[in-house]
C-alpha cells in the first residue's frame, strides 16, 4: 500500500512540473522571454511563486526545462507513427518531412519558443547544452532515415557520408521550417512540404515516383 502511494506522489509531482513548464511556455508565447518571470509563470499556472521554487532551484532552471520540453515535443511530433507506417523507408522519410513542415511542429508558437530560448544560449551555459542535446537527437533521427533509404536503394555509403547527408537533411528542413514559421501566408497549402520532399529527394538521389 505504501509503495502505491509513493508511485502516485511521483506521478503527481511530474504532472505539477509539467504544468509549470507549460505555463512558462505560454508566458513566452504571449509576451516573449522577458514576460516569463516567476510571478507571471505562477499566475499562469494558478500557483504561488513558492511552489515554483519548490520544484525548480531558479527561474533559469525552469526555463531550461521548458526549452528541453519544447524541443522534445517537436522531435516527438516529427517521428510519431513512423514505425507503424505502411511502406518503405522513402515513405517514412516523406512522412517525416511532412510532419516537420506542418503544424504543430511548424507554427508561429513553436518559432516564438525556439527563438526565445536560443537567445539565451550565449548567456546561460545550460541552454547551450540543451540546444546541443536536442540538435543531436533530431540529427540521429535524420541519420536513421537516411541510412534506411540508402539500404532500401541498395546503396553503400560510409558512416561519415551518411552523417554528412543527415546534417544536410537537417539544414534543409531547418531553412524551410523557418520560411513556414515566418511567412506561411506566402505559400499554398503543403507547398513547403512538396518543396522539402523534392529538394531532399534530390539530395539523396531518390528517383521521383512514376505517375
Amino acid at each position: 500500500m505504501s509503495q502505491g502511494r509513493k508511485c502516485f506522489k511521483r506521478e503527481n509531482e511530474e504532472d505539477r512540473k509539467l504544468a509549470l513548464i507549460q505555463a512558462a511556455q505560454t508566458c513566452i508565447v504571449e509576451g516573449g522571454i522577458q514576460w516569463a518571470t516567476v510571478r507571471n509563470i505562477a499566475a499562469q499556472a494558478g500557483v504561488t511563486p513558492g511552489l515554483i521554487r519548490h520544484y525548480f532551484p531558479s527561474k533559469d532552471a525552469l526555463l531550461c526545462e521548458a526549452y528541453r520540453h519544447t524541443m522534445w515535443e517537436m522531435t516527438a511530433h516529427s517521428v510519431v507513427g513512423l514505425e507503424d507506417l505502411e511502406g518503405g523507408a522513402t515513405v517514412r522519410l516523406h512522412q517525416f518531412i511532412k510532419a516537420v513542415l506542418s503544424p504543430p511542429v511548424m507554427s508561429a508558437r513553436q518559432h516564438q519558443l525556439w527563438a526565445s530560448f536560443t537567445s539565451l544560449m550565449r548567456s546561460i551555459p545550460d541552454f547551450a547544452q540543451v540546444h546541443q542535446e536536442s540538435y543531436l537527437e533530431f540529427r540521429r533521427e535524420c541519420r536513421q532515415l537516411v541510412r534506411d533509404v540508402l539500404i532500401e536503394q541498395q546503396r553503400v555509403c560510409k558512416e561519415r557520408e551518411i552523417e554528412q547527408l543527415a546534417v544536410a537533411l537537417n539544414a534543409q528542413l531547418d531553412g524551410l521550417w523557418l520560411e513556414g514559421c515566418l511567412a506561411s501566408e506566402l505559400f499554398d497549402a503543403d507547398e513547403l512540404v512538396q518543396i522539402g520532399i523534392r529538394s531532399i529527394d534530390a539530395l539523396l538521389v531518390i528517383a521521383p515516383e512514376s505517375e
